[in-house]
């Protein structure tokens, strides 16, 4: 997984909204790299429980916590 944006936790955490951490695999082979079909497949999406930001004393503690919610949903290989 890539790093995450900043901003969003900050919105998160200024507007007491919560974060729902959402992971999502197998779209990587529906539309390979430097493609242009769309080719047939299955892609999985798991919608994970939502993330309280006020349970959180900074936002990197907050990011930290959705991603592991995030990576916990995908496969091992996907993870780091």
């Amino acid at each position: 997984m890539l790093p995450f944006k900043k901003g969003p936790f900050f919105l998160a955490m200024a507007a007491g909204a919560p974060c729902i951490p959402v992971s999502i695999y197998g779209t990587e082979t529906l539309l390979p790299k430097g493609s242009r079909h769309i080719h047939p497949g299955q892609a999985h999406i798991v919608f994970h429980d939502p993330i309280d930001p006020a349970a959180f004393a900074t936002r990197d503690d907050l990011m930290r916590a959705v991603r592991t919610a995030v990576a916990s949903g995908l496969p091992e290989w996907m993870r780091t």
